[in-house]
């Protein structure tokens, strides 16, 4: 009993410290974004409807980790880097679990600050079935398209990402300490978005979270241009990216591509990210986790390279498909037997 006692007093104490560390305005909004994660009881529908997908993406995550625990894989960076992600922190955390800083970019707006508390219950209403909409998105295929983020993330009640990234982060444990509005001045262009501090209760350790709306046109990364200086000054990156449709490859995006690689230790993404030509074996150690056959031509997407070196790679390493759905693979046969996670660690 007196151990049971002084366990729930440690477990008291440590909420305790976590909550002395929000900041007010994450004081006021907590009943909001466990709203939005469906973690109260004030609707029901919500709560019950977003069990049901967490459920199912929770054990995708779960999958994903044992898997990467028989493998030989150590992603030993500080910070991420996650290009064209959309909202998909689940992905990215079950990838890169013990990071200190992640940045994200996509094409949606951030939707930060959020004026939830302002709108009608019918509002509100839209607000959460959105939430739900891209839940249920994801759990289906392990990725999102961008015409379904695009249609709920366009709406006026939604606003944008910030509401579906606090309520995956809440549903993932993570506590919201602090939100603040993000920017990167460029030459006539201002790149908004948002930082999140969080606290993982299951780590037991603080994080960031920064995600920025970049729409690429392909001169990016001269210096002078915002994304330069604030790319550059990051040390020692990780890469995570997946189903990129294969915009890093060919030459348009050769500035950005060359600039995220700059810094880059360990890349993890499937074949639509990086080509393989930019990891040459005397400097990284590569892997194939699954098995790549080839890729794929989506309509309006980039043309992708022919990588013969990267089929080859799969065959010396003839892995067994993966448990998990993962990129385009999966999108083009529907079964996991052609899906490959790539794994590049520089030595």
């Amino acid at each position: 009993m007196t151990n049971k006692i002084i366990l729930i007093f440690f477990i008291f104490t440590l909420q305790c410290q976590i909550q002395e560390k929000k900041t007010e305005l994450a004081y006021i909004e907590t009943p909001i974004y466990d709203e939005w994660a469906g973690l109260s009881e004030s609707d029901l529908l919500h709560k019950n409807e977003m069990d049901l997908s967490w459920k199912k993406l929770m054990q995708t995550s779960d999958t994903i980790s044992n898997y990467l625990k028989g493998k030989s894989y150590n992603p030993n960076v500080k910070t991420v880097i996650y290009p064209f992600s959309g909202i998909d922190v689940l992905n990215l955390f079950s990838f890169y679990p013990h990071s200190d800083r992640y940045i994200l970019f996509g094409l949606e707006d951030p939707g930060y600050p959020n004026a939830y508390n302002t709108l009608s219950e019918k509002e509100k209403q839209i607000v959460k079935q959105g939430i739900r909409n891209l839940s249920d998105h994801l759990a289906g295929r392990n990725y999102f398209t961008y015409r379904k983020m695009k249609e709920e993330t366009k709406k006026k009640e939604l606003s944008g990402a910030y509401p579906v990234f606090v309520a995956f982060l809440r549903r993932m444990g993570k506590e919201i300490l602090d939100s603040k509005e993000a920017t990167i001045e460029g030459k006539g262009i201002t790149y908004k978005g948002f930082t999140l501090s969080l606290y993982d209760t299951k780590l037991q350790k603080k994080e960031s979270l920064t995600y920025f709306k970049i729409f690429l046109i392909g001169n990016e990364g001269v210096p002078g241009d915002g994304l330069y200086e604030y790319f550059s000054d990051l040390p020692k990156v990780g890469i995570f990216t997946k189903s990129a449709e294969y915009l890093f490859h060919g030459e348009k995006r050769k500035l950005i591509r060359d600039l995220l690689l700059k810094n880059a230790e360990f890349i993890v993404q499937d074949e639509s990210g990086f080509p393989i030509r930019f990891f040459p074996e005397d400097n990284w150690k590569r892997q194939v986790f699954g098995r790549y056959e080839r890729s794929w031509n989506l309509s309006g997407a980039v043309i992708p390279e022919v990588q013969p070196e990267l089929k080859k790679l799969s065959e010396i390493t003839n892995d067994g498909p993966l448990p998990f759905p993962f990129g385009y693979g999966f999108l083009g046969t529907k079964d996991n037997r052609q899906s490959a996670v790539l794994v590049f660690s520089k030595k």
